[in-house]
């Protein structure tokens, strides 16, 4: 199991309000997403990851990316490089994570299935804004997992937005990480936290 430091200055789990009953988890979360890091605003990534016994197919499955006025920016859709739907193994196999890396990425990965992509605008992911994934792109599609990094971006986020990164945290090679793996209690602030990347 993987090893996470939490940054000093950041609320700990003690310090975060009451979370809800935890509801079953969906088969594929967000595990962890960078929004900027060392090389700069493009040096981010996006980790998924499978939670289930079963192999899944992401066929027509993508993610979103919103900015802060909660406006989606982005539509990637998870295919190969030949347009391929991608297949994430079994939980706790090699091959269970997705990692979508950024053009200045600056991490290392230890999954085979890493996704390179443009992200687009200046800032990529932006650091106020939020990523979810959904089974579809049909505009009523059911939202699978989602983080948001500020209070107005609502389609990403659940229960209350995780603290964004900054300067400082990017610098320590920082990103928001699910404290628990396999833990969704649907709620940002209780499930994400600032700390070092894991990819």
């Amino acid at each position: 199991m993987r090893e996470h430091h939490a940054f000093a200055g950041f609320a700990s789990a003690a310090e975060e309000p009451e979370s809800p009953e935890v509801m079953q988890l969906p088969a594929v979360l967000i595990n962890e997403v960078s929004t900027m890091g060392p090389n700069g605003p493009l040096d981010e990534a996006i980790e998924i990851v499978n939670l289930s016994n079963e192999q899944v197919e992401l066929n027509n499955w993508v993610i979103r990316i919103y900015n802060q006025r909660n406006e989606v920016i982005q539509t990637i859709p998870l295919t190969s490089a030949t347009g391929e739907p991608l297949t994430l193994a079994p939980a706790n196999n090699v091959g269970s994570t997705l990692v979508l890396t950024g053009a200045e990425f600056s991490g290392t990965t230890s999954t085979p299935n890493v996704m390179p992509v443009r992200f687009l605008g200046p800032d990529g992911i932006p650091t106020l804004g939020g990523v979810a994934i959904f089974g579809s792109n049909a505009p009523t599609a059911f939202k699978i997992d989602g983080v948001a990094f500020s209070a107005p971006v609502s389609a990403a986020k659940e229960g209350v937005h995780a603290q964004p990164e900054n300067q400082r945290t990017a610098q320590l090679a920082g990103s928001n990480t699910r404290n628990l793996l396999n833990q969704d209690t649907n709620n940002n602030q209780r499930d994400f936290s600032l700390q070092e990347r894991t990819f």
